[in-house]
């Protein structure tokens, strides 16, 4: 490929003309295409067999059977209508988050997004940045690069000019001018990409239980319901009515919205997340951060604003403050280090450095914790860390005394010789003290995390007593229990180390990660916050991963979200819309389940004693609507932000179980009662109806708890709409009118029992078969 002339970089038209090419970085939109979403929501099984059994109502006549279909149109419509608007609302906010990066053209240096560098592009990047495609080094220093998101290998690898660049790498320390070699699809990451689309994202834990119910649900379904049709019509041989009879079996067994009410439920919660700047990068994320219960979090950008300030320079040589200041700028000059750090050093810097006076260099990484300068004049100087830097105990101890005091703490020592990547010796010329605003909110955000039952854990590559002194400003618990990770041994038992610390000082990118496995092998569900490089590979390890936006392509890359307006503050909103959607799920599931187990048991009952179905598709219509269909939509919406228990089939069980075993010992008891005083089947039915309306709304009931003025007004409500309906509306859904001479005794024995006989079954199944203590 010919080379891209440094001084001018790519023209105008050498730009227009690799356009022309398709040599353009875009890669195609990896989110679901409208299309894709309508046919997800369409072409299920259960659909097919709502349309089969559609189509086998309508050929007998009775039309008003059809009625079921209405659910689930809008079950449809709506689940398209939210997916295609989270759909969008991701697109906008992934546009939003597009990272810019600086590039030469026509002489110029432009800063421009990702998307629109074509090849043969010079782009300038940084420590921290990673790069966009494929790339020649074409002018440096020193860079270096981690690769292990594409090669495996997580040791910072050194590269010179005309050495090549992988998409996807980061670069851990220096900076440079790259080429880029290949764009778009061509790249080595985006290839790597396209040759993984086959494999599955991670199903969430919530949808994953309520995928194996719906499997178990259609393993039985089909199989009962032609057993059914059979029987009954083998026995009676009216087709009609064992179409209808049928029909309304697996109808029932069918928890029709229940993933629909999970899946819109989290592109809701996704979506008012997009109102506070949080970037979700996949709803089942948001689930994983809800079941977080330790979270581990850097110093910078979460407890502190990263608004570095340097407050004080001490020189311990023969020069004064200011000579030692000017020695530190000239490192960050030659360095070109752009981080906080050294923009705090450089805030008041009054003179230019000829680049003629450099020897060489040495970048910042995070294994060194360190950077240099070589100079012509035989000035080697090196700053960072102290406890990489010195080894004078007074040294030293000096040094931890400024950290204890809360600061960041920099040593600048000058070497007899080139330094080079590792440092022998250096004599101590003084110390850079940098002072970081604590966040204002830091202190609450962390006191309700608490409340919430997280344990948190502060990581960090600074002092563990700089750390220690910030986290006691915040009043972090046990925040004076911390380890310098710079001196633990090599056969150290991290599973030890986090059980007894809070803090982690000095602690290397691969530390932090091998923290994190520690952590997850003690069963924990871990979250990671971070904003630099430094945090990518803990991040990546962790069960959700959240970056503050601005710092760090890689950061942002590997997080599952991303906090756009750099608030720490916005995790607690993302924490609260996980819970509130896990939680209301898992307790309005038993009301679509329900129907599931007592269609099932009258399905088997009705084979085993030969007789028809006691009631049609029509009839359920409504109820349906009403005890289930509306309430649940309001109440999945509702503000939960309790811990998730876990417990997903006990705690349905103990709401569905006794609603659907009393349902099914009363429609049983009804189906005898009309034999023995000879009632008609529309009396029967609608008897076996409003039970399980009944019923239904005692589940409703318990299910709404905590009750509050909302929950009360649409619980009283709906039954005031279901009590008419069956009062005065109900011909429409083939329901005869309750207080009829013929069936006013019973309905009103039902309605004074249904309540205390659901109390009494819930209390047995909870003590005796589930075996809940009280």
């Amino acid at each position: 490929m010919e080379e891209t002339n440094l001084t001018t970089g790519l023209t105008t038209a050498q730009v227009q003309a690799q356009k022309q090419a398709g040599q353009l970085n875009q890669t195609p939109n990896n989110s679901t295409p409208v299309t894709m979403i309508i046919s997800k929501n369409l072409c299920t099984l259960f659909n097919l067999i709502n349309l089969v059994l559609a189509v086998l109502i309508f050929t007998t006549g009775s039309y008003a059977n059809l009625l079921f279909l209405g659910p689930v149109v809008a079950n449809f419509l709506i689940g398209t209508y939210q997916e295609v608007k989270a759909k969008k609302e991701l697109d906008q906010m992934t546009f939003l988050n597009r990272q810019q990066v600086t590039t030469r053209r026509n002489r110029q240096e432009v800063p421009i997004f990702q998307d629109e560098l074509v090849r043969g592009d010079l782009v300038y990047l940084k420590r921290g940045d990673q790069v966009p495609a494929d790339a020649l080094v074409r002018q440096t220093q020193q860079i270096e690069v981690d690769e292990s998101n594409l090669t495996g290998e997580s040791r910072a690898i050194a590269k010179q000019v005309g050495e090549q660049l992988l998409s996807g790498s980061i670069i851990t320390g220096g900076q440079a001018w790259l080429q880029l070699t290949a764009v778009g699809s061509e790249s080595f990451a985006n290839q790597l990409a396209a040759n993984a689309r086959d494999q599955k994202h991670e199903v969430s834990q919530l949808l994953q239980i309520i995928n194996r119910i719906i499997q178990l649900v259609t393993y039985t379904i089909i199989p009962l319901g032609l057993i059914l049709f059979l029987t009954v019509y083998g026995r009676h041989h009216q087709l009609n009515s064992a179409i209808l009879g049928t029909s309304a079996s697996m109808l029932g067994m069918i928890p029709q919205g229940l993933v629909l009410l999970t899946s819109v439920a989290l592109a809701v919660g996704t979506m008012h997340l997009s109102k506070h700047q949080v970037l979700v990068k996949s709803m089942t994320a948001l689930e994983s951060l809800a079941r977080v219960d330790t979270l581990c979090l850097d110093k910078t950008g979460t407890i502190t604003t990263g608004d570095l300030r340097l407050h004080e320079v001490i020189s311990t040589a023969a020069i004064s403050s200011d000579q030692l200041l000017i020695r530190a700028q000239k490192i960050m000059l030659a360095t070109q280090e752009q981080n906080e750090t050294a923009q705090a050093i450089l805030k008041n810097c009054s003179f230019q450095l000829d680049l003629q006076q450099i020897l060489s260099v040495v970048p910042f990484s995070s294994e060194r914790k360190w950077l240099a300068a070589n100079f012509v004049d035989q000035n080697y100087w090196a700053l960072g860390a102290p406890t990489f830097l010195l080894t004078d105990p007074q040294e030293l101890a000096q040094a931890q005394q400024y950290a204890q005091q809360g600061f960041r703490v920099l040593a600048l020592v000058q070497a007899s010789q080139e330094i080079q990547s590792h440092l022998t010796s250096g004599q101590l010329q003084g110390f850079l003290l940098i002072n970081d605003e604590v966040r204002p909110t830091a202190q609450n955000t962390f006191s309700y995390l608490r409340t919430q039952g997280i344990t948190l854990k502060v990581i960090s590559g600074d002092d563990p007593q700089t750390v220690s002194k910030v986290a006691q400003q915040v009043k972090l618990p046990q925040a004076e229990q911390y380890v310098d990770m710079s001196e633990i041994g090599a056969t150290t038992d991290f599973n030890d180390l986090v059980e007894k610390y809070t803090i982690f000082g000095r602690t290397l990118p691969n530390q932090k990660q091998e923290l994190i496995t520690a952590l997850q092998n003690q069963k924990h569900k871990v979250a990671m916050t971070g904003d630099g490089v430094n945090d990518v590979l803990a991040m990546r390890q962790s069960d959700c991963g959240i970056a503050i936006a601005g710092n760090s392509d890689a950061a942002e890359s590997a997080a599952d979200f991303v906090l756009l307006n750099q608030d720490f503050d916005s995790l607690i909103e993302v924490l609260k819309e996980g819970r509130r959607v896990i939680n209301n799920i898992e307790r309005v599931a038993a009301l679509y389940l329900i129907k599931t187990m007592y269609s099932a048991a009258l399905t088997i009952f009705f084979i085993l004693i030969h007789t028809s179905y006691p009631f049609y598709p029509a009839q359920m219509t409504p109820v349906n609507a009403i005890t289930v269909g509306i309430p649940t939509l309001f109440l999945a919406l509702q503000p939960d932000f309790r811990p998730p228990e876990g417990r997903f089939f006990r705690n349905v069980l103990q709401v569905a179980l006794p609603a659907a075993l009393e349902i099914t010992a009363l429609v049983m008891g009804i189906i005898a009662c009309g034999r023995g005083f000879n009632w008609s089947f529309s009396q029967t039915s609608t008897l076996s109806v409003w039970v399980i309306s009944l019923v239904s709304f005692a589940a409703l009931w318990t299910t709404s708890r905590p009750w509050n003025r909302a929950n009360v007004s649409l619980f009283l409500g709906l039954f005031l709409l279901n009590l008419t309906i069956f009062s005065w509306w109900g011909r429409f859904f083939k329901i005869s009118a309750i207080f009829s001479p013929q069936l006013r005794e019973p309905i009103l024995i039902l309605l004074l029992a249904f309540y205390p006989i659901f109390l009494i079954v819930r209390e047995l199944i909870v003590r005796y078969v589930l075996r809940v203590k009280r």
